[in-house]
């Protein structure tokens, strides 16, 4: 397999806070992250910025790794693009990037009470921790990823702010006649997990 600089990962979670996640945000994918250098990703996490090895080539979860039509070889803007999305990269490795985590939280709450995924307890919503500490991350790592490429001048989600982007929302721009995302690699056995257009030669 031969990811590029720019390539997105979709991954699909197989422990119960992941399918959760997947189930509040209608999506098959609870995580998305960066192909960056040979073998490496760029990632967000409640723990921070990460650019690391790429641990999902030798895990066991299933992933698509998708690829924006404008960075395709044939393109002749592909370079301008690929030297922005690196240096944003790049910039966020030296001065690792902040988030108003207030803000995601926010967020987090407004998906899980739209999806109606919570306990009342005396007439109060309730909300495990854990849930929306993970429903938090999920945003957190597809803002880092919408945000690299609005850096790079590619604006996935006019009119939107970044921090409000999840994996299902990337996912989508793979889906229809003319997707913005193309895929370039799936996973063994997602075949019948998950459907997406035709990959990409």
């Amino acid at each position: 397999m031969s990811f590029q600089y720019g390539d997105i990962i979709l991954v699909h979670g197989d422990n119960i806070i992941s399918e959760a996640i997947q189930h509040l945000t209608n999506s098959f994918f609870s995580h998305a992250a960066l192909c960056t250098d040979p073998g490496k990703i760029a990632e967000m996490t409640r723990f921070g910025f990460k650019y690391q090895e790429n641990h999902y080539l030798s895990g066991s979860r299933p992933y698509v790794v998708l690829r924006h039509r404008w960075l395709f070889q044939h393109n002749p803007g592909r370079f301008h693009y690929l030297f922005r999305i690196r240096e944003t990269v790049e910039s966020y490795r030296k001065n690792p990037p902040g988030y108003d985590y207030f803000e995601i939280l926010y967020q987090a709450v407004k998906i899980i009470l739209n999806r109606e995924d919570h306990l009342a307890g005396d007439g109060e919503h309730y909300i495990p921790f854990s849930l929306l500490m993970a429903v938090s991350e999920r945003l957190i790592c597809s803002a880092l990823v919408d945000a690299v490429y609005y850096s790079a001048g590619i604006d996935l989600f006019p009119n939107r702010v970044s921090k409000h982007t999840t994996p299902a929302d990337i996912a989508s721009l793979a889906i229809g006649h003319n997707p913005v995302l193309l895929e370039v690699y799936r996973s063994p056995g997602i075949e019948k997990l998950y459907v997406l257009n035709p990959p990409q030669g």
